[in-house]
Parts: structure tokens; C-alpha cells; sequence
């Protein structure tokens, strides 16, 4: 073979060998290298039309424009919560699983009476109470009142839940006992919680807060005022020394727990009332005898108010083993509710 023929016969096997290994002939392309700076391709755009929004419980639609509004849909929502809870966990309570240690819990107890549910965004009857008296507390007796009860409940509750975690205990008969009378209390509460709800749900949107100017600035005389007095103060003086027997001095004996919040709740009633009444004495017709008289009851509010605050500290702060049986300042909440009725009584209020 000469030279030329068998250079031939050589390209000629390269370009059959290039054809078998092409595409399509049985074995794989060569993979090329990524390019690692190409821009990202453009998401496709999802298609929601079939989506249908589902809101949280405790969301109002449409956010109303008066304060009277705004209260009406955060108590509703909150009453709306503690009736559950009431209906459904605290009525048919099996204590006497509990007694058996046998006791299965719902996991939406505890978010639904009082702490909320961070999966379904719910804020709980606790949060929207706090709310209620951060930001509305003594606008409105009604309003004072769904507040004070409702905390009260709520806390109640706080020992009721807690007794249901100590099963375990060996002072079981105990725990069920704590718990029982948490659930009694709470029951007991339930009508006045009932109504107060009930009531606020009657205002109409033009329904003005205390503290609004058209109201705290409107010209008013001695008798209306005094009648104002009592309706503003008397839900909180009527229970502020059973209220703080309640609880603080009997609230922490064996595994109860004091009810701090409550207590705070119907002492700052006081104070914003007095600060708000105070200033509108200004627009009160009277004469000096009867201006003095109000503000001999402001000064009494204030009092009471500070004797009720003392106990803060010792319940907070100071051991169980350290604090005797009886409080000591619960004689002096008692002698200030007193003084504080007795003026009330002057003007007109008959205790229920």
C-alpha cells in the first residue's frame, strides 16, 4: 500500500469512529459545563383564582371608625372566647378522671381560654383583655366591668388549667379541690360576664367614651354628677375588699395562685376615673360645699387605690414560707372601702 492510499484508509476510520460515538448511536453527549453567572429564568405566575381566603376567628373584616366600634368587635371577640372555653372545657370537666389520674387534655384548652394560638394568629381572651384595659379601661362603667370580670376569669382559670398539669401530686384530693372551686368561680362569673357583654353590645357607634371632650367638656350639675359617681365607681368599691381578699389574701394558700391582674385592673379603674372626674369638676354647677365633698371622695379613691398597690411587692416578691396566713393590709383595704361606700351611699347608691 503506498503512502498516499493508507493515509487515505486512516481519515477515513477517524470519521467512522466520530459517527458512532454521535448522538443517536448508543452512547451519551458529553455534558457541557455550567454557566454559573446566567441569569435565573423567570418564575411562571401562580394561578390563585381558585384560593379562597380564610380568616383568623378574631379578625374583624372591616375595621369600624368609632371607639365605640373598635370596642364592640374586641369585646365580642373576647366573650365570644370565654364562653367557649366555659362550654366546652370547663362544664363537662371529668374531675373524676382527674381523681383516677386518667386524664386527657384537649390541646386547645389552654389556647382557646386564655392564651391564643399562634398557628391560627388568635390573640386569646388574655391578650385582648390586657388590650381592653392598656387602652380603654374607665371609658365606660360597662366596659370597666367586662374587663374586671373578665380578667377574673381568665386568671381563674391560669390556677384551673395549672391543677389539671399535677395529677401526678401526691396530695391529689387537693389539686381536684383547687380546681373545683377555680371552675365553680368561674361559673359564678359567667352571668355577669353574660351581661356586661350583652350590654356593651347594645351601644350604637355614636356611643362617646368618658374621657371624649364632648362629654369630659359638657356643662353638667351637682346631682347628675353624683350620679355619674356612683355608676362610674360603684362596681369596683362594692367588691374592691372581698376583691382583694379574694385575690391576694386567700389566693395563695397550698398550690393557689395570687390574681395580681385583676386586683391592678380595679385599682387603675380608680385612678383614671378620678384623674378624668377630677379635671371635669371644672364643668360641675355646685357650691363649694358639695365641690369639697367631691374632692373629699377623690382623695379617698386615691387612698384606697394606693392601699390596694402595697400588696404588689409582698405577693410578687416575698416567699410563700414568709407570708403569714392573713395579709396585713387587708384590714386597711377594708377600712377604705368602707369610708368610700358610705359616701356613696349618702348619694343615693343602694349596694345590690
Amino acid at each position: 500500500m503506498t503512502r498516499v492510499a493508507y493515509r487515505c484508509a486512516a481519515l477515513t476510520f477517524i470519521a467512522l469512529t466520530a459517527a458512532a460515538a454521535a448522538p443517536g448511536c448508543g452512547k451519551s453527549e458529553k455534558k457541557e459545563a455550567p454557566n454559573y453567572f446566567a441569569p435565573d429564568p423567570k418564575p411562571s405566575k401562580l394561578d390563585l383564582s381558585d384560593v379562597i381566603p380564610v380568616e383568623s376567628p378574631d379578625v374583624v373584616a372591616a375595621e369600624p371608625d368609632s371607639w365605640a366600634g373598635k370596642v364592640k368587635a374586641l369585646v365580642a371577640t373576647t366573650e365570644a372566647d370565654l364562653q367557649r372555653c366555659r362550654n366546652e372545657f370547663l362544664i363537662p370537666f371529668q374531675f373524676a378522671a382527674m381523681k383516677r389520674r386518667d386524664l386527657l387534655l384537649s390541646g386547645t384548652m389552654d389556647e382557646v381560654c386564655m392564651t391564643g394560638s399562634k398557628e391560627l394568629k388568635t390573640r386569646g381572651p388574655r391578650k385582648l383583655l390586657d388590650l381592653l384595659a392598656k387602652e380603654h379601661i374607665g371609658k365606660h362603667p360597662t366596659l370597666d366591668r367586662f374587663v374586671v370580670l373578665g380578667m377574673e376569669q381568665v386568671e381563674t382559670y391560669a390556677v384551673f388549667s395549672y391543677m389539671t398539669k399535677k395529677i401526678g401530686a401526691p396530695d391529689l384530693d387537693n389539686v381536684v379541690d383547687i380546681a373545683k372551686n377555680a371552675q365553680q368561680r368561674i361559673l359564678e362569673l359567667a352571668p355577669q360576664l353574660d351581661k356586661a357583654a350583652a350590654d356593651v353590645a347594645k351601644w350604637e357607634d355614636k356611643q362617646l367614651a368618658d374621657d371624649d371632650p364632648a362629654v369630659a367638656g359638657a356643662a353638667i350639675d351637682a346631682a347628675a354628677f353624683k350620679q355619674h359617681l356612683i355608676d362610674g365607681y360603684a362596681p369596683v368599691i362594692a367588691d374592691l375588699a372581698t376583691g382583694y381578699e379574694r385575690m391576694a389574701d386567700k389566693s395563695w394558700q397550698g398550690y393557689n395562685m395570687p390574681k395580681l391582674e385583676t386586683l391592678e385592673a380595679m385599682q387603675v379603674i380608680l385612678e383614671k376615673r378620678v384623674q378624668q372626674d377630677r379635671a371635669r369638676l371644672a364643668k360641675v354647677t355646685a357650691d363649694d360645699k358639695q365641690k369639697a365633698e367631691f374632692e373629699a371622695f377623690f382623695a379617698a379613691c386615691d387612698a384606697a387605690a394606693k392601699q390596694v398597690a402595697t400588696c404588689y411587692d409582698y405577693y410578687k416578691k416575698k416567699p410563700k414560707d414568709e407570708r403569714p396566713e392573713r395579709d396585713p393590709n387587708l384590714k386597711k383595704v377594708q377600712a377604705a372601702q368602707k369610708g368610700l361606700a358610705k359616701t356613696l351611699a349618702g348619694w343615693g347608691w343602694a349596694p345590690k
